[in-house]
């Protein structure tokens, strides 16, 4: 079977589960062709990834009803952008309609002036963000007594990169 796979003239090498296992004629059961290119590093590296996974459907019936916010962390960029390292990010999830503040730094009362800015043009009724304690601590008490609740995401992941 690795002589097969390994083999470039050979038309399954370097292929999949499929094409090695039409190529040793079927004498390979196709769970164990699958065990065997799990320990091959050349199929687990460049095996493609699915892009589908399970979300939650969102349901909006109006502009402004729902936000989402999130930071974008460019603190390896800082010195190119006139020391900011942080972008505040909200965008209405019926409209797509986007609002970008920049940050130098990401304290409390940082983000609820960068709200300020932001929320001097348009408010929404839910604003949804992620956990971080930028959001948490100093907002809630901000917007007590406004029209905007908010509410978090529960984190899966502490850090994407993409």
């Amino acid at each position: 079977m690795n002589e097969t796979y390994q083999d470039p003239s050979h038309p399954a090498s370097f292929g999949g589960v499929g094409a090695l296992h039409r190529a040793l004629g079927r004498k390979v059961s196709r769970k164990e062709i699958k065990n065997f290119l799990e320990d091959v590093d050349a199929y687990t590296l460049h095996k493609s990834i699915p892009k589908k996974f399970p979300t939650n459907k969102v349901i909006v019936y109006s502009i402004d009803q729902q936000w989402q916010a999130d930071l974008v962390d460019l603190s390896s960029l800082s010195k190119y952008n006139k020391g900011y390292r942080y972008l505040l990010c909200c965008i209405d999830v019926l409209s797509k309609y986007a609002w970008i503040v920049p940050l130098k730094q990401k304290r409390g009362k940082d983000i609820l002036e960068a709200f300020k800015i932001i929320f001097s043009h348009r408010k929404p009724k839910f604003l949804q963000t992620d956990q971080g304690t930028e959001f948490e601590n100093y907002f809630p008490k901000v917007s007590q007594g406004k029209q905007c609740e908010i509410f978090y995401n529960i984190q899966r992941y502490k850090r994407v990169n993409r």
